[in-house]
């Protein structure tokens, strides 16, 4: 009984690997890996590195991607800041962080965020916190003030635009 236990693993394992063939080229790699999202060059050739191709062959991908306009660091930079802000908003800070993590240099992160209006930091951290600020209504000022200052400090926004946040909650946060 206990010898069968193994054998059923590997078969297991087996369909598993056979089911997940290989592809014949790193391009057609990581033109899957980008079918989900954009990525950034940093993140395909982590993403082929790890998939055992070697690095003539992932260069040789980077560099037809770029010539096809699939892959763009600045475009990807810009397209992250926007729906982070859109969807998820997060500071300054949380987004230099996060693309550096994905590969970006930081003059494309720099260049992606100056793009954005001055104020939208503010109005990002007015709608970061608007479902929690309904929250925190009862709660005394103080407590509220500790609450929000946490909250957007957290997620990468500065001080200065916590403090302005914090004088004026709600005036856009509300709104929506």
């Amino acid at each position: 009984m206990g010898a069968s236990r193994p054998a059923t693993k590997a078969r297991t394992v087996r369909r598993a690997s056979s089911r997940s063939k290989p592809l014949s080229s790193p391009y057609e790699a990581a033109v899957q890996f980008l079918a989900n999202r954009p990525r950034s060059v940093a993140e395909i050739r982590r993403h082929l590195r790890g998939k055992r191709y070697d690095d003539e062959a992932i260069d040789g991908a980077i560099d037809k991607l770029r010539a096809q306009r699939y892959v763009d660091d600045l475009d990807f930079a810009k397209y992250w800041v926007e729906q982070r802000s859109r969807f998820r908003p997060k500071g300054d800070r949380a987004l230099v962080s996060e693309l550096s993590s994905k590969g970006v240099a930081r003059e494309t992160i720099d260049a992606a965020l100056g793009d954005l209006p001055p104020e939208s930091e503010s109005d990002r951290a007015r709608r970061a916190i608007a479902r929690q600020v309904r929250r925190w209504q009862s709660l005394e000022p103080s407590e509220r003030k500790r609450k929000i200052h946490a909250f957007l400090a957290q997620r990468g926004f500065g001080y200065d635009v916590i403090d302005e946040v914090i004088a004026r909650p709600e005036v856009e946060a509300l709104s929506d």
